[in-house]
């Protein structure tokens, strides 16, 4: 199970197009065409591979597995009141009647804001998580770069279109990490 947001990888990549483009145009006034050298990496397939990708994982399971339970148990005691509720109310008085339908309507505000709550840490989690990973991954890119003489490296996911000559770092810079799948 991979945890990527979407939107943030999205985000993530028009930033990086954007980033691209002015460097692209920044480098090709100080560097002549020639001494351009290109490579291209996925970012993606190169995170998922990583090892430490694995372990975060695992402790993002844990974290979505931790507030699953939590959510069954507030779905087990609605279900449990909406079952009472539907059972007793011929015989409840007006005022507890109202009183269990309050009961009923500020669980399932409890229930709704629990989800809330939950999405928003989870992606905080996640991001935690990957954060050094992300770092790991750039700083190994920069150093194989630097060793191959590359000018730029691009997301493969971001190109539409890779030209002969370019070099895809991704198994030199998998090689760089000890990774061997």
């Amino acid at each position: 199970m991979h945890f990527l947001n979407f939107n943030t990888i999205n985000k993530m990549k028009t930033t990086l197009k954007l980033v691209i483009v002015i460097a692209f145009v920044a480098l090709c006034g100080n560097v002549s065409a020639q001494n351009l050298k290109l490579a291209y990496i996925n970012m993606s397939e190169l995170i998922v591979s990583m090892p430490e990708y694995d372990s975060a994982m695992v402790k993002m399971q844990k974290i979505v597995q931790d507030w699953e339970k939590e959510f069954e148990s507030l779905n087990v005691e609605r279900n449990r009141k909406i079952e009472e509720y539907t059972k007793n109310r011929e015989n409840w008085t007006a005022l507890v009647l109202q009183s269990k339908e309050d009961e009923l309507n500020g669980l399932n505000q409890r229930i709704q804001a629990y989800q809330e709550q939950a999405q928003e840490s989870i992606q905080q989690e996640q991001a935690k998580l990957l954060q050094p990973i992300q770092e790991k991954a750039a700083k190994a890119i920069d150093t194989v770069a630097k060793e191959q003489n590359v000018t730029m490296v691009f997301d493969s996911q971001v190109l539409h279109y890779k030209a002969l000559g370019t070099l895809d770092l991704l198994p030199a810079v998998k090689q760089h990490l000890g990774i061997n799948k």
